[in-house]
């Protein structure tokens, strides 16, 4: 985000990307010293951050302006595509999937966690044709991304709190009476 709003205010690339870069940094550091919760979406744009502000310096400093110049054209899909990768990630490494939460099983982690690489490959391939208007290329693709975290997110919030309810309610319930004389 700060590096979105640096950008636009200033029109300095340059500090933008090395000021989000800093900040990505230091929230990646507190997720390591789990300070912070990391949150999927958000740590596929962090981790772009850390990644792309050094290599379009490296490609500058190495007179290949042209492939950084590139790289900066199709920066939105860049975005989804660091998102895409960090989800994969999940999936394939983690017990929580790219949704980042307890599910019932394996198969409904892979399953939340398929709906949203799906949204995020959507994005990738939408931002490539969508032009150079950010609000269609990037902030359509990422609202629906957040949104349907925040959809499985609150379906498997609520079927696990009904089965813990369940699970409560049996250990609570008293034995028949016995009402023979």
């Amino acid at each position: 985000m700060s590096f979105l709003i640096l950008s636009r205010a200033s029109d300095d690339l340059r500090l933008a990307g090395w000021i989000g870069t800093f900040l990505a940094a230091t929230v990646c550091v507190a997720y390591a010293r789990k300070v912070m919760k990391p949150r999927p979406v958000l740590l596929g744009i962090n981790i772009f951050m850390i990644a792309i502000t050094p290599l379009i310096e490296l490609l500058h400093i190495g007179n290949n302006a042209a492939v950084a110049q590139y790289l900066l054209k199709n920066i939105d899909s860049l975005v989804l595509a660091s998102i895409f990768v960090t989800g994969l990630a999940l999936t394939l490494f983690t017990r929580r999937g790219f949704l980042t939460h307890r599910s019932e099983s394996t198969a409904k982690m892979r399953a939340h966690s398929a709906c949203l690489l799906t949204v995020c490959a959507v994005g990738v391939v939408w931002s490539l044709f969508a032009g150079d208007n950010h609000l269609l290329s990037l902030v359509l693709p990422m609202s629906l991304l957040f949104g349907m975290q925040q959809f499985l997110t609150a379906g498997a919030t609520d079927r696990q709190a009904r089965h813990d309810v369940v699970l409560a309610s049996a250990g609570a319930v008293p034995a028949p009476a016995d009402t023979t004389i």
